[in-house]
């Protein structure tokens, strides 16, 4: 009884700052938060201000590397750190002190000079660096990369793959490297971003070989899945599902385990794998794909339908409110949480009822939500349950979202194609993009931009793509001569090579909603037949046609 009384207290004082461009004032006292960046951000580039203000402000930014950051170093230039050692180059760094020379003789600054210089300054640092002339040295030697690994030297080694050129790259790295030291290798600070690169970009097949001497058992979750996946691109199923089977026991969440079940499937065809995905209680790609081939128990999913439209006393459209609301609630116990809940069973505060059903229940539970508004009404039903879908994934749908980048609302959209859609093409009056913090105003937008990409993208896998990583990225990848052709394991593998991870996990997430929300809303389609067609241009996008 105390939190929600305390709760109508909070929604009632925080709906009466809420504002389009907040004011020094209205934001002072206001806790960190993304939002609370998000506004500062519009202040700056929108309002009115002092110095001084904003100097205050930025002691609140909630996230250093965001946005608002770059927005106040305009106001307040960073004070540039001097350098210590001012007019030393690549062409003059033998007559810097000794400690300029160990200092800048970084990886990419000595591939720069010439075997002469390396060794003059190598014999420099002997007595005082001798780690940095051992290294000079080695980088004078035929094969450095070589050598390095010859020296289980990971460190090095993993510095001069990322300061290399291409071509160096290919030169250098592609020899055959001791499976000890590969495993070593892997253990290296960085590894995991080497690896994504490589395998992702499908680049430097002779040193990918070297991934299959990895011993699967020092490997773990998705490093283990994605050196899986490289298995499979040089035709070594066997060490590919070594691979899976590793990262399945050591995923922590259920649909990445079910991920790697699955491939363990495809590599095997072995059906217990099938059975085991159909039983899983987990909504996705997999667990649905599975059950179109053998059967099984339907996924549970909640679907709340609430009789009541609006909450009293709380402005869902308030990002302040939400966050402010979230935090009250971290304590919470699971009963708390569920008697809390009860509180946004409304039509227009469903999302915060899902959510804090979800805390309550350890985020085990499936919520598949379906608010009811104007600007769903008289649309097909593949387009609502797209909407849905995407929502579903983009905010939980939640109002008042704010992402670290500052896209807005349920729907998501970053605040210049907001302002591009409202103010051009809808021609709204008086739009502001805190409108799209209004469900119908979200829904509305969302039903726009589909219209567009439903010109170029004619299923619901790629235009979840399009929606999350743009359109233009969306058609470089579709139209790679390697990606979503007939061959074998396609279009898994392809759906597993998206080369960003973000919009890569987006996509299967979404095609999963897709599948289900339209099952809720009448109209059954199965997975197996948006996988069949994804390699069928004509049925997918107009850019390969």
């Amino acid at each position: 009884m105390f939190l929600l009384r305390h709760f109508s207290i909070l929604s009632l004082a925080c709906v009466a700052l809420l504002a389009k461009i907040y004011t020094y004032e209205e934001l002072k006292n206001e806790p960190k938060s993304l939002a609370k960046d998000y506004y500062i951000n519009r202040l700056i580039n929108e309002g009115s201000y002092t110095k001084e203000q904003i100097a205050e402000l930025s002691r609140d930014v909630f996230r250093k590397s965001g946005l608002v950051q770059k927005s106040i170093n305009k106001i307040l230039p960073p004070k540039a750190a001097p350098s210590k050692c001012p007019g030393i180059n690549a062409s003059n760094i033998t007559s810097a002190s000794l400690a300029c020379q160990n200092l800048l003789t970084t990886m990419s600054f000595s591939l720069k000079l010439d075997n002469k210089t390396r060794e003059i300054l190598a014999a420099n640092l002997a007595a005082t660096n001798p780690e940095k002339a051992r290294i000079l040295r080695t980088l004078n030697e035929p094969n450095p990369a070589l050598s390095f690994a010859n020296a289980n030297d990971a460190k090095s080694f993993l510095e001069l793959f990322n300061a290399s050129s291409p071509q160096s790259k290919s030169a250098l790295f592609s020899v055959n490297f001791e499976a000890n030291f590969m495993n070593k290798l892997y253990m290296q600070k960085g590894f995991t971003n080497l690896l994504n690169d490589v395998v992702f970009n499908k680049k430097y097949e002779g040193f990918r070989r070297n991934l299959l001497s990895i011993d699967p058992a020092v490997t773990e979750k998705s490093d283990a899945f994605t050196l899986g996946l490289n298995a499979i691109l040089l035709g070594k199923n066997d060490v590919a599902f070594s691979f899976f089977t590793r990262a399945k026991n050591t995923f922590d969440r259920a649909w990445q385990r079910d991920n790697a079940t699955f491939w363990q499937y495809e590599l095997s065809g072995d059906e217990s794998f099938l059975k085991e995905l159909s039983a899983s209680k987990d909504a996705n790609i997999y667990s649905l794909y599975a059950r179109d081939l053998v059967g099984g128990e339907p996924l549970e999913v909640i679907v709340p339908r609430p009789s009541k439209q609006n909450i009293e006393n709380f402005d869902v459209s308030d990002p302040f409110l939400w966050n402010k609301t979230t935090t009250l609630a971290k304590d919470m116990n699971a009963t708390q949480a569920s008697e809390f809940a009860m509180r946004f069973y409304t039509n227009e505060s469903i999302g915060a009822y899902a959510y804090f059903m979800q805390k309550a229940h350890g985020w085990e539970k499936q919520y598949f939500l379906m608010p009811s508004s104007p600007e769903l009404e008289g649309i097909s039903t593949e387009r609502k349950s797209m909407i849905y879908a995407l929502a579903r994934q983009e905010s939980l749908f939640i109002p008042s979202v704010v992402s670290t980048s500052y896209a807005l609302g349920m729907m998501q959209f970053m605040p210049f194609l907001a302002n591009a859609i409202g103010k051009k093409e809808l021609k709204i009056p008086n739009f502001d993009q805190d409108d799209l913090f209004k469900t119908d105003v979200a829904f509305k937008f969302a039903n726009h931009h589909l219209n567009y990409l439903d010109k170029f993208l004619y299923h619901p896998l790629f235009t979840a793509y399009a929606y999350n990583g743009g359109i233009g990225f969306t058609k470089k990848v579709i139209t790679r001569d390697d990606m979503f052709n007939e061959g074998k394991f396609e279009p898994f593998l392809s759906i597993e090579l998206v080369p960003v991870a973000e919009t890569r996990n987006y996509g299967k997430k979404v095609l999963a909603n897709y599948v289900i929300y339209m099952a809720l809303n009448g109209s059954s389609i199965k997975i197996s037949q948006l996988f069949e067609n994804l390699t069928k241009p004509a049925l997918t996008d107009k850019f390969r046609n």
